[in-house]
């Protein structure tokens, strides 16, 4: 893998290097986890601030919401002819290409158009996507960064994102994925565990372990956590969409073997303002120029 010689390469190269001596399995990492991007990166002072900063109510449920309780959400967008409406104008005229800097794994499609940015938001962002967010930042939310990825059949090795793993950061982040194409197109999908079995596999020190590490075995990771744990298998139809907390809620990939799946993902972040006049204020990264997580969350106000 080639890291770019810019300005962010050396703290790529020495997170990397750090990453390889980390032991396989330590109770502790995830706390340190949260620890460095929470408290040392100010993550969690963010949060805070956006919460004072909220002018709207925050929904008001019987019980909390599958995103809360649960760890995801799973609910339909948008409908199959809209989810193909859009993609085709975001992948017509174009090939793909690389989308994060420090990875050659993820390729799909370069969104510079504002208009088809805020129509592909528009479309996944709905009233209940809306409300779910809001429940769970207690605050505004904006798009940290957004991709459309396009990922065809392979016979090699899985991907390390098509194994059991929860994404580093603070613990206030969604993501959010829209299948732009239909399963019985591609046959790939996302498999997720809930809160509860999370923790049960995070106690034996597998979370946030390297890639070399992760398993694709359900199997592994129920004699892991000491129970048997029971996956849900989204096989999505063109226009779902899945919220879910990815620091906290282990989730892999199901490779497709019948062609390529497309895949609109967001990841979302507390904010002092909507999201909407957050997008008009540009305050997203670019993964292809950018780290992904701050090394310092001052740096997000500077955005807006």
């Amino acid at each position: 893998m080639m890291i770019p010689l810019n300005r962010h390469g050396p703290a790529v190269l020495l997170r990397k290097f750090r990453l390889w001596f980390e032991p396989d399995l330590d109770p502790s990492r995830v706390a340190k986890v949260f620890e460095e991007h929470d408290d040392r990166r100010g993550f969690a002072t963010w949060h805070a601030q956006c919460k004072s900063a909220l002018a709207r109510p925050l929904p008001v449920r019987a019980s909390p919401g599958p995103v809360m309780k649960d760890g995801f959400a799973v609910q339909q967008v948008m409908s199959g002819e809209a989810a193909a409406s859009l993609l085709e104008a975001a992948t017509s005229r174009q090939e793909p290409i690389q989308l994060k800097r420090d990875s050659a794994k993820l390729k799909g499609y370069d969104l510079d158009d504002p208009a088809l940015v805020r129509r592909l938001a528009e479309s996944a962002l709905t009233a209940d996507v809306d409300a779910h967010c809001l429940e769970f930042f207690g605050s505004e939310y904006f798009v940290y960064w957004y991709t459309l990825a396009r990922t065809a059949p392979t016979q090699g090795p899985a991907n390390v994102s098509f194994m059991w793993h929860c994404d580093r950061g603070p613990r206030a982040h969604l993501k959010l994925l829209v299948y732009l194409n239909d399963h019985s197109e591609h046959g790939g999908g996302t498999s997720y565990l809930d809160l509860a079995a999370t923790d049960a596999v995070a106690r034996s020190g597998y979370v946030f372990a390297r890639g070399k590490r992760r398993t694709g075995s359900l199997d592994e990771l129920s004699k892991l956590a000491g129970q048997p744990l029971t996956a849900y298998d989204h096989r999505p139809r063109a226009g779902d969409a899945v919220l879910f907390q990815p620091s906290r809620v282990l989730h892999s990939g199901i490779t497709p073997h019948l062609g390529p799946r497309y895949v609109f993902t967001l990841c979302l972040l507390p904010s002092p303002v909507p999201w909407r006049s957050a997008l008009e204020r540009s305050a997203q990264v670019d993964l292809r120029n950018d780290p992904i997580w701050h090394g310092d969350a001052r740096d997000l106000a500077r955005r807006f």
